[in-house]
């Protein structure tokens, strides 16, 4: 068979579906030899830019496949069962489109696959999602063949919001990079000499500022840090989410102790994740939530959310809190700092839980996936 895989990933560093569709692309390249894959996107601005930025494995069965054209322009006919997109794919022999992001064509001959990471803009009734691209996710879940949740959390909020069949959902768990891993001393040494921020700190992973829940956690760490007076504060994620926590800094004076580091290559991020005496990661929703194990891969103490997929994800292996009590966060974050033995125990009980998430694991449920919409 063959799949085109759609990818529109973000131009800057990578967000979370970015990491979701490359780790894929690796999987299933690494365990299946049987299908052809078009790694396929259609886009217009930054074309040069962008299209050189696009990578796909070295593999008789992997080719690339571009459209110059507008992407909203491509999305808003087919929204409206306008097919174009499918007139392209079946020139190259197209059997199955795979949504790695919401987005699904309308399609007539060719089966659909869509993925979905999450249902936060049906679930949160907050100002940030208002009028957004996500009206017309309901259509794509109709369209669908099959339906790729990322957790079994997503998987009932789909069945609950849009009254989807739950045999056309498959819940498949991504996987992890093999470079989150424990660093030796050495390794931790060799990339200190780089980074500018001074241990001790805390550390967390961000993309928006209102659903990561950043506000409370500058709060929770302003608390904290008149106990633990040497402890930092290390924010990766959006050169926006500074300017965005601006008045918290100010408010609660903490010019020195709060570092943004903007997106992070995969070797600062992994010993960011090596040297921080705990991840925390308070989001108000998650789909997923890899980051948390991300941390636990790399032997990092977790604090994460109660809500959403977070306790799903986590395992039993990282400290859950409500992350609207700003009083339950502190007291974790002061459990971690206090107890070493705590310490080491979440080390242990976060490298074997990270250890069931694979790329390749990952992969094999998504060719399994094939074989059913062959076989119907």
């Amino acid at each position: 068979m063959k799949v085109a895989i759609d990818v529109n990933f973000s131009r800057g560093g990578m967000a979370g579906i970015d990491v979701w569709t490359h780790g894929l692309i690796d999987g299933l390249s690494s365990v299946d030899v049987e299908n052809e894959y078009l790694i396929f996107s259609f886009f217009i601005r930054d074309f040069k830019e962008r299209i050189h930025s696009i990578s796909i494995p070295k593999k008789d069965n992997f080719n690339l496949y571009i459209k110059r054209v507008p992407r909203p322009l491509i999305v808003f006919l087919e929204d409206h069962n306008i097919s174009i997109i499918e007139h392209w794919l079946r020139k190259q022999n197209v059997d199955i489109f795979f949504g790695t992001s919401y987005f699904l064509p309308y399609l007539k001959k060719i089966k659909g696959v869509v993925t979905i990471h999450g249902l936060d803009f049906a679930e949160m009734d907050t100002y940030w999602y208002s009028d957004k691209w996500y009206k017309n996710v309901g259509i794509y879940l109709k369209r669908a063949d099959y339906i790729v949740s990322v957790s079994e959390y997503v998987k009932k909020s789909i069945i609950q919001n849009y009254g989807i069949a739950k045999e056309k959902i498959k819940v498949v768990y991504p996987g992890i990079g093999k470079n989150f891993r424990a660093m030796t001393d050495n390794e931790k040494d060799k990339i200190s000499a780089k980074i500018k921020v001074l241990r001790p700190f805390i550390l967390s992973v961000a993309t928006s500022v209102e659903r990561k829940n950043l506000k409370r956690l500058m709060e929770v760490f302003a608390i904290v840090k008149t106990k633990q007076k040497d402890l930092k504060l290390v924010i990766a994620g959006n050169e926006s989410i500074k300017e965005g926590l601006s008045r918290e800094i100010e408010k609660y004076r903490l010019y020195d102790s709060v570092h943004f580091t903007g997106h992070l290559n995969s070797e600062e991020l992994v010993y960011f994740y090596n040297t921080a005496e705990l991840f925390i990661f308070p989001s108000l929703y998650e789909g997923f939530g890899l980051p948390v194990l991300e941390a636990m891969a790399c032997g990092c103490p977790v604090i994460t959310s109660n809500v959403s997929a977070l306790p799903e994800i986590s395992g039993g292996a990282a400290i859950l809190v409500n992350p609207y009590n700003i009083e339950e966060i502190k007291e974790a974050v002061m459990r971690i700092l206090m107890d070493n033995k705590l310490k080491d125990d979440m080390r242990i009980k976060g490298l074997k839980h990270a250890e069931n998430f694979v790329w390749e694991k990952t992969a094999k449920e998504i060719v399994g996936i094939y074989k059913i919409l062959k076989d119907n």
